[in-house]
């Protein structure tokens, strides 16, 4: 049985794929104290098991899934990118720049004192880094480097998942100890919390302490509006703007007279007896605000109209900058409000001192005829489909590979981009692109996850199952160097990160913890922050960063071949 099983695996690699990655999704979930392996380590683990049964799989097999995800990851990324390299960005832009080239320096630095040729030192930047993307740009700088003997390229290949692993598993873990429980201490704050808090009333974030997964930001009520009341005798649009100068946004969209329902209009007079409708925070219901209205009952019918939830894209230059506060301000935002907001694909702190970008994607809820008549004024709507627009992705991975394939000669090496290079600047720019004209290029989040996530792991899937026959010996032969040397990768550039915060531009230590984890893309840090802040304010620091360090660190699997070649 066991004979059928391995002969199956070796003439049908590509049911051993996945497998692998069935494997390796399942792995993945195995943590600690919240700090999980993740789908990539896992796979990865999954493919060296499954290698050990000497699988042969095409490398062709590889490259297309490789490509692929580094498209994925710039069209995600792109518009941030983007919207970086404004004046409101370029400090953000400026510290993660530096902080990807201390990180590139100090592994160039660490590979030459440990004597560790372009297989070990790629992968000592990749796991050090926490960058998974460096395996496949270091694959193809190896295979296409002129200067390293033929006979040596599989063996330095088969080094990088090697370094990889040990650097990756424990950096991973390090880095989300020290930012969420140490950096913060070093940078002179007393409690995270208090300061995320802090800055949660600033930005008009704050909720109420009674907050909690089912609670409901905004609500519809009905009201009668009792004699003496504020609102009797009094027009619609005087009682909104007698509310708004008292801070709140309160409005009244329908109402019934005797077995009369209908619309409100800015010049209605209500009455006595009347039942309204009234949109409104929660914490305007909760806290007493309704008494100028009336007594709260219970009218279905009245409630009975169509509120929509619409995703909507930010086109609108108007808008940039702007904050919901301000967007409140407009007269088509009447019973409308927003509910949340993406940037870069991360759900964002979302208040009323907030500032939007174009590029980024807000929810408005409200009335469907007012929904409706207000998207223009904003951008495009991002309505649920399933459908991508693959003539758009598949131009932009054809032009990305066109891109990358001319080299230039430094130092007697060929240096060029790469097909997978190439890739991801060109999915940088299609998503841009894509942010910008909403209209076409669709790329639906499902679709967009599995060439990214799904591309990943199956590239790191097919790289365990090649280097898995030396994998055990690579680990016995520079385990505890590697380990070592990936911890000085991990920490010792994020400590010029923090600091260059601190003492540089003066960031909150909340937004300064965000800019270390984004620098270096590790997603498992910005999560131990958040938990541990009880907050999502350190998420603002993260997606410029972010948006940055993928790019750089990336195309840094070139240059340490390069450099150690």
């Amino acid at each position: 049985m066991w004979s059928w099983f391995v002969d199956a695996m070796r003439q049908h690699p590509e049911i051993a794929i996945f497998l692998t990655m069935a494997l390796g999704f399942f792995i993945g979930r195995i943590g600690v104290k919240g700090i999980v392996l993740g789908s990539v380590t896992g796979t990865l683990l999954a493919g060296v098991i499954v290698g050990q049964l000497d699988i042969q799989i095409p490398d062709l097999v590889k490259t297309v899934a490789f490509i692929g995800f580094l498209f994925a990851l710039g069209f995600k990324v792109g518009p941030q990118f983007f919207a970086a390299m404004t004046k409101n960005g370029i400090p953000q832009v400026i510290i993660s720049v530096v902080g990807c080239v201390v990180g590139l320096l100090v592994a160039w630095g660490m590979a030459v004192f440990m004597g560790y040729g372009p297989g070990w030192g790629a992968g000592l930047l990749a796991g050090g880094l926490t960058q998974s993307s460096v395996i496949g740009v270091a694959t193809d700088a190896i295979n296409a480097s002129a200067t390293i003997p033929a006979n040596m390229k599989a063996t330095y290949v088969n080094q990088i998942p090697v370094g990889y692993a040990v650097c990756y598993l424990f950096g991973t873990a390090a880095a989300a100890y020290f930012l969420s429980q140490v950096a913060w201490r070093m940078l002179g704050s007393k409690s995270l919390v208090d300061d995320c808090r802090t800055m949660e009333k600033e930005l008009g974030t704050a909720l109420d302490p009674d907050d909690a997964p089912a609670y409901r930001r905004f609500e519809r009520r009905t009201y009668q509006v009792t004699a003496g009341s504020e609102l009797d005798g009094s027009t619609v649009a005087a009682f909104e703007q007698l509310a708004e100068s008292r801070g709140r946004r309160i409005f009244l969209f329908r109402y019934r007279r005797g077995e009369t329902m209908a619309f409100t209009a800015q010049d209605t007079v209500l009455r006595a007896g009347d039942v309204v409708t009234v949109t409104a925070n929660h914490a305007d219901f909760i806290h007493g605000e309704m008494t100028a209205v009336g007594q709260e009952i219970d009218d279905p019918s009245l409630l009975g109209y169509d509120i929509e939830t619409l995703p909507v894209v930010i086109t609108s230059k108007e808008l940039d900058g702007k904050t919901p506060a301000e967007l409140a301000e407009h007269p088509e935002a009447r019973a409308l409000f927003i509910t949340k907001l993406v940037r870069a694909g991360i759900e964002m702190p979302l208040g009323t001192n907030t500032k939007l970008h174009r590029g980024d994607e807000i929810t408005v809820q409200g009335p469907r005829e007012l929904v409706e008549r207000a998207v223009p004024h904003v951008g495009t709507p991002n309505r649920t489909s399933d459908e991508t627009d693959f003539s758009y992705v598949g131009l932009g991975i054809f032009l990305g590979g066109l891109i990358g394939i001319p080299t230039i000669a430094i130092a007697g090496a060929d240096i060029g981009l790469t097909t997978s290079g190439g890739a991801l600047i060109m999915g940088l720019v299609f998503g841009w692109l894509r942010a910008k004209r909403p209209s076409f290029g669709r790329f639906p989040p499902a679709a967009e996850w599995i060439m990214n996530t799904g591309g990943l792991c199956m590239f790191v899937g097919i790289v365990g199952i090649t280097s898995g026959p030396n994998f055990i010996a690579g680990i016995k032969q520079e385990g505890l160097g590697l380990l070592l040397s990936g911890l000085v990768v991990t920490l010792l550039p994020m400590l010029v990160v923090m600091y260059l915060g601190k003492l540089l531009y003066k960031w909150p230590v909340p937004i300064t913890l965000g800019v270390t984890a984004g620098t270096f893309t590790t997603t498992a840090s910005i999560g131990a922050i958040t938990d541990s802040a009880k907050s999502q304010v350190p998420v603002l620091g993260y997606t410029v960063p972010y948006a940055v360090g993928n790019t750089l660190l990336t195309i840094w699997g070139t240059i340490i071949v390069a450099l150690l070649s």
